[in-house]
């Protein structure tokens, strides 16, 4: 059912036929402010429906289980508790997933993305490059400072993390790789900026030829709203999957031949990287 769909109409830059190499979950979660336990609960039951779907990972939001909270000294781990729980996650349910939650560093925290495959192994973990100086997380958590690559099944893989994606140069670094052909965007992202949320992750898609999945939380979460709008884009930008404003999950196949796009339309080899370096 899952290894082949065809588009109606089909541009010169578009391909008729992709082979779906496997198919991703993202859960748009109501994160209980600061209950570990209580969204554990949900992460269980959101990874054993998708694994009944047929899904090979399941992606999750920003904090999965505590929400954008800056109260390290109540969720920052030193044991990582939270990736425990989710390798017994994946090893029960036999699917792969990404999660996120906070490391203790010091006086401060790093804000934390891990990827697991479906035995519970750590593929990847990924600490947020540019905290949200806006709202002071950067007071509270510390710069990351290295890329993440990761495959599943037989998709590369990288990430970012919410804020992240407003910065187009850390997406062509990880593009710069061009066996990565899909990147996890974890998120909080408010509602009263929702509009920038799916421009911005569009771009990225767009710009980078790339799969974006844009996992964002939804509902009234410690004092803020966020609208959701998860999304899975392809990387000719089109939606192929998109959640509504409540709880629930979406899937998507991922296969559309990227390597036969970037080369039909190799705007990436455009690039005039000596100039850019003069000027930034």
């Amino acid at each position: 059912m899952y290894n082949y769909y065809r588009r109606e109409s089909v541009s010169a830059l578009e391909v008729q036929i992709k082979v779906i190499y496997m198919k991703a979950a993202i859960f748009q979660m109501n994160i209980e402010w600061e209950d570990k336990e209580k969204n554990l609960l949900k992460v269980e039951r959101a990874a054993a429906e998708a694994s009944q779907n047929g899904a090979d990972v399941i992606f999750l939001p920003e904090m999965s289980l505590t929400g954008f909270s800056m109260n390290i000294k109540a969720t920052a781990e030193a044991d990582k508790y939270t990736v425990l729980r989710a390798q017994d996650i994946c090893r029960k349910y036999g699917i792969a997933m990404g999660i996120g939650w906070t490391e203790q560093c010091g006086a401060k925290a790093k804000n934390c993305y891990t990827v697991l495959d479906k035995r519970g192994r750590i593929l990847s973990t990924y600490v947020k490059i540019h905290p949200f100086s806006y709202s002071g997380e950067d007071k509270y958590f510390v710069k990351g400072e290295e890329l993440t690559e990761y495959k599943i099944e037989n998709t590369c893989f990288s990430t970012a993390i919410c804020y992240d994606v407003r910065f187009p140069e850390l997406f062509r670094g990880i593009s710069k790789n061009r066996l990565v052909t899909a990147v996890a965007v974890p998120a909080n992202w408010p509602q009263k900026r929702e509009g920038h949320w799916r421009v911005l992750t569009q771009a990225r898609a767009i710009e980078n030829q790339l799969y974006i999945l844009a996992v964002n939380c939804v509902g009234s979460i410690g004092g803020v709203s966020y609208s959701g709008g998860s999304c899975i884009i392809a990387p000719d930008g089109e939606l192929v999957a998109e959640c509504g404003n409540n709880e629930e999950i979406v899937y998507a196949g991922l296969g559309y031949d990227i390597e036969k796009l970037r080369s039909s339309f190799p705007v990436y080899n455009d690039r005039n990287v000596n100039f850019y370096k003069s000027i930034l």
